[in-house]
């Protein structure tokens, strides 16, 4: 028995939080690394609200993981309340935790009205433009309420993470704060559904070449892993007020926090990409060996129509300007409509 409870007392998921949140900061930070290169430096299309919020979603998850990080240092966090050899710490640590975790609502809400803000310049219709207003607005309504009613819920609020002033402190029922997160996390995933679906209903109609319109159409809809990971960070919630045991199970609610926006990031940035893949694809079919004409007849490349919608998404000012080219091939003359 005397050994079993060593081990207990031995267990950490301290590394665990650590190696996931930092790879779900570091991934995503990247991403958007890409996203600013390839909006400014390639296509110079300027800096946007959806960038801005981007990036201030990131530098906030940056935050998040910087906290936590010291808080698992300190040695508290990841390890079962009973096996903290220095139970002063606690109160602190939990108090940077709780911290994170207002940091983190925020930055999700950002990086998912950063994303709503890339589709409205696509749409095109009134309804779609309307519903991506009604989404923006009732996001951040409910993650901001949940955000402030994070540290509201106790007066002093330092009664969330200090147990010595429970016993003065006025605290709302548990199931109260435990019913606004649970309708906030779940409101959050399935808005994340709607703007991952919402592409394919934008792009349907467009004339584009199929392979083309499904490809840019998912990965649009990236977001669907971001609305996964927001049910199971929601599901972690249910009966959190009961637990006993925060310390070592905060553990799991930090890594999935982290995993709902660092998805959401990686899926918004994901779109402004293309640009990158459609020079790295035409580096590679120029480098090739083409022909233009077919038994020493002259061809028409016709360029195929896009809405103004396609190529505020996918395309560098200027792409598709259609403009007749006259080039010598084999003897034959070959007319060429395109960029």
């Amino acid at each position: 028995m005397a050994t079993e409870s060593a081990a207990i007392d031995a267990q950490t998921q301290g590394p665990t939080i650590l190696a996931a949140c930092w790879v779900l900061v570091v991934i995503p930070g990247l991403i958007v690394a890409l996203r600013l290169w390839c909006k400014l430096g390639l296509s110079r299309r300027g800096f946007g609200w959806d960038d801005l919020l981007i990036c201030l979603a990131w530098a906030l998850q940056l935050v998040y993981t910087a906290l936590n990080t010291k808080a698992v240092q300190m040695g508290v966090v990841g390890k079962h309340v009973f096996a903290i050899e220095n139970p002063e710490l606690i109160p602190p640590a939990l108090k940077l935790v709780y911290i994170s975790y207002v940091i983190i609502i925020i930055s999700c809400v950002f990086s998912k009205t950063s994303f709503a803000f890339t589709l409205m310049r696509i749409v095109t219709k009134t309804w779609m433009k309307a519903l991506l207003w009604v989404i923006i607005i009732t996001m951040n309504a409910v993650m901001w309420l949940c955000a402030i009613c994070y540290l509201a819920q106790c007066r002093p609020a330092a009664a969330l993470w200090d147990a010595s002033l429970l016993a003065t402190a006025k605290c709302w029922p548990t199931y109260v704060f435990e019913t606004i997160a649970l309708v906030a996390g779940a409101y959050s995933g399935c808005m994340d559904f709607i703007l991952a679906l919402l592409p394919w209903v934008v792009l349907w109609n467009l004339e584009m070449k199929k392979r083309e319109k499904a490809g840019i159409a998912l990965a649009m809809s990236m977001g669907v892993f971001a609305a996964v990971t927001a049910f199971i960070k929601t599901s972690k919630l249910v009966n959190v007020s009961q637990v006993q045991d925060f310390t070592w199970f905060c553990s799991t609610l930090t890594i999935w926090a982290s995993a709902e926006t660092g998805c959401t990031i990686f899926a918004a940035s994901i779109p402004s990409l293309r640009i990158l893949f459609v020079r790295i694809s035409s580096s590679y079919h120029h480098s090739g060996d083409t022909s233009d004409t077919y038994n020493g007849e002259a061809i028409t490349l016709q360029a195929h129509k896009e809405g103004s919608s396609a190529q505020s998404i996918q395309s560098e000012p200027g792409i598709t300007t259609t403009q007749e080219v006259s080039v010598e091939h084999n003897g034959a003359q070959v007319r060429q409509l395109g960029a």
